[in-house]
């Protein structure tokens, strides 16, 4: 979890899940930081697994990937809290975002465009079914890349139990 206390590291981490690989400058000019700071951010990510080299390239030049679809790390302990209190913050950012533009997107993606919310008495394993589903069914849509008639589509999950 230290790799990942620094913003701009999610920043960085949330850019090569999108674009699937960028060098440090093009990292620096997506999350408005400079190559050199990517470019240290980019190696201790790499350090502790969650990008690696890309073909191609060197120094700043040289393309960095994420090694995993997702981020997954034990939700124990306050440092586990503060974390996803910053991922779920951001995705609700990027989720708003998107919305606040929505009008300016032709009228068939904003009658797409999906919210939904819900409260449910779940046991801690059928809990943990729900999102095991959801993230199944998102496996079945990544890795599929841009296409003719596609966009970037901010999709967000989140639940926990209410104390």
């Amino acid at each position: 979890m230290r790799a990942l206390a620094h913003p701009t590291r999610l920043a960085l981490l949330d850019h090569l899940h999108a674009a699937g690989q960028a060098t440090a400058t093009e990292c620096g000019a997506a999350v408005g930081d400079s190559p050199s700071s990517c470019s240290y951010h980019l190696r201790a990510l790499a350090r502790w697994g969650f990008v690696e080299d890309a073909v191609g390239g060197v120094g700043r030049e040289r393309p960095w990937r994420p090694t995993a679809a997702r981020i997954e790390f034990d939700g124990e302990g306050l440092e586990a809290t503060v974390l996803r209190d910053e991922l779920v913050g951001r995705q609700q950012e990027r989720l708003r975002n998107a919305l606040r533009r929505e009008h300016e997107l032709p009228r068939v993606w904003r009658r797409a465009t999906q919210t939904s919310a819900a409260t449910l008495s779940l046991t801690p394993s059928e809990l943990a079914e729900l999102g095991e589903r959801y993230e199944a069914l998102l496996d079945e849509f990544r890795g599929r890349g841009v296409r003719r008639g596609t966009r970037d589509v901010v999709v967000s999950f989140g639940a926990a139990a209410e104390s």
